[in-house]
């Protein structure tokens, strides 16, 4: 029997540090990761109609053509966000479950309640997997949804789609790699992405137009001595916040003297 590929949207999922803690742990992950899932894909549109399959460590979806893939990243990203948010609630951040996620467009073969094969299963996996949003989710452990797009469903669905899918939360990142090469498009739901969470902890950040370089920011300007002693600035340096005192004869500590 010859089977037909046809155009599917693909979302392909896989626990972030899946292997780690013993089996126990591996165990209640993958249970929380099933359950996540199938109370996610039964709220969002024809959800019926979904394929999923396990893959392991990772779960595949193909989502039937009538559901546009808008439609998909609107909705099923956050409602998995949400179940993962509940389930994490009162677990350790080590014993948290978290995830990296692909949503992809291609062809699929799908045989009944059977993803066979087809070249839209293919990207998402390797997508999916792009070091960028591994950083990403490592600088940022609060998020338990990292979700990354192929350049063409970003253009597509996101950039020239719907506003609300807020296309100005996806940073641009470049992946190179024997897996998947080309231009992907990353974003953490329900956290800002990290500054240059696509680089990793010892490259150097490219210094931005008019910026000033770390080491001259750190001397003394000639305008220091305008500022009066003890000035205090809210500031945000990467991914960390804080108040600080600044000034000749400033003490160490948040302005109120602590």
């Amino acid at each position: 029997m010859h089977h037909h590929a046809h155009s599917y949207t693909v979302i392909s999922i896989d626990i972030v540090n899946s292997s780690e803690g013993g089996s126990l742990r591996h165990t209640r992950l993958l249970v929380g990761l099933h359950k996540a899932v199938h109370a996610s894909v039964a709220d969002c549109p024809l959800g019926e109609k979904w394929v999923l399959r396990r893959d392991g460590d990772s779960m595949t979806i193909a989502v039937p053509p009538a559901v546009s893939k808008g439609e998909v990243l609107g909705e099923f990203p956050h409602r998995l966000d949400r179940e993962l948010r509940r389930f994490n609630a009162e677990r350790t951040p080590q014993a948290q479950l978290r995830i990296r996620m692909a949503v992809a467009h291609g062809d699929v073969v799908v045989d009944g309640d059977q993803l066979l094969g087809g070249d839209g299963l293919v990207e998402a996996a390797r997508v999916r997997d792009i070091t960028p949003l591994r950083l990403a989710m490592d600088a940022a452990p609060d998020a338990y949804v990292g979700l990354v797009l192929p350049d063409a469903v970003y253009r597509t669905s996101v950039r020239d789609g719907d506003p609300a899918l807020m296309p100005h939360a996806y940073r641009q990142v470049r992946a190179s790699s024997k897996r998947y090469e080309g231009t992907a498009w990353i974003r953490l739901i329900g956290v800002d992405l990290p500054r240059d969470g696509n680089r990793g902890p010892r490259e150097a950040v490219p210094a931005e137009p008019g910026s000033v370089p770390r080491d001259a920011a750190a001397q003394p300007s000639a305008g220091d001595t305008a500022r009066s002693a003890g000035d205090t600035y809210n500031t945000r340096v990467g991914t960390i916040n804080g108040t600080f005192v600044l000034g000749r004869g400033a003490r160490a500590g948040t302005s109120d003297g602590s």
